[in-house]
């Protein structure tokens, strides 16, 4: 695991790429200031806490790259992964 892909860098990335904005404005402003007063290495309720805006997070515009390392640390915590939201593509 790449030093860069703790759950606090993680999450800050999430952040950055879009993944909380469609929650109201007073929760990602608390994501956002507990991101800033966060330090390595995480309580374990801090790291509960964190993974618990994962759980709410929008894959749809997020780079794969991303959403592989978050699985990855998601698989190694025994939780559920982030699904990759899919549009409809249309055949014709």
């Amino acid at each position: 695991m790449q030093k860069n892909d703790t759950i606090l860098s993680l999450t800050a990335n999430l952040l950055a790429n879009g993944a909380f904005n469609h929650l109201e404005d007073d929760k990602v402003s608390a994501l956002h200031r507990l991101i800033l007063k966060l330090t390595e290495p995480l309580t374990p309720i801090q790291q509960n806490l964190l993974l618990g805006f994962w759980n709410h997070a929008c894959t749809d515009s997020l780079p794969g790259s991303l959403l592989y390392r978050c699985n990855t640390i998601l698989y190694q915590l025994g939780r559920t992964p982030m699904e990759m939201q899919e549009s409809e593509i249309e055949m014709y």
